[in-house]
């Protein structure tokens, strides 16, 4: 049994409740992706996709000189959709929760919990109090990047432009299905985002 897994069983009985007496662990990189190939299948689209928002977070820091922290949140943004962390339904509450159960910090489990417009789908489930009072959003731009990093990567882990990524999403869930519903809600302000993240990464400042 690895420390991921030893750590998860331990806590079992505390998951989903704030951690007392948790000192907070530094999940790295390598760490998130070594946690990823126990969770999920190897071959499945939630590890390629998880993968491929991590290089395209290391593509992003590179460039602009952010920390790694972006990089370890991209690769585990959807960890809440592994058999071991599902509760909710709601794939950035459940992953937060589940990563916080390992004594990942709250800097980690807030990205988690807020990318790609959690709040938007969190209100469709009437979660969107739970998940501000457990998690408060992130502040600064790392969140943003992090939304960025996952909206321009396909299911497969493939670059594709924002335009692209919609369309899969909508394919992927049928008109009138809750995150269909959330996407469209969200869609303008992702947009939004997008370019304005292109157009930095197309002059980096320091």
């Amino acid at each position: 049994m690895s420390l991921f897994t030893r750590r998860a069983v331990d806590d079992a009985a505390l998951y989903g409740e704030p951690m007392q007496g948790t000192t907070p662990r530094e999940i790295d990189p390598a760490g998130a992706q070594a946690l990823l190939s126990e969770l999920f299948d190897p071959g499945a689209d939630r590890l390629a996709h998880s993968l491929g928002v991590g290089r395209r977070a290391e593509q992003v820091a590179r460039v602009l000189g952010r920390p790694s922290l972006l990089v370890t949140a991209a690769y585990l943004h959807d960890v809440g959709y592994a058999a071991a962390a599902r509760d909710t339904g709601l794939h950035q509450l459940d992953g937060a929760r589940y990563l916080r159960s390992l004594g990942a910090s709250a800097e980690l489990t807030g990205l988690v919990a807020h990318h790609t417009s959690a709040t938007v789908e969190a209100a469709e489930r009437g979660l969107d109090v739970t998940l501000r009072r457990e998690f408060p959003a992130p502040s600064g731009e790392l969140l943003d990047l992090l939304t960025y990093c996952d909206i321009t990567t396909s299911a497969r882990g493939e670059t594709v432009t924002v335009d692209e990524r919609f369309e899969h999403i909508y394919d992927r869930y049928p008109p009138g299905h809750l995150v269909s519903r959330s996407m469209q809600h969200a869609e303008p302000g992702l947009r939004q985002m997008v370019s304005r993240i292109e157009r930095q990464l197309d002059r980096p400042t320091r």
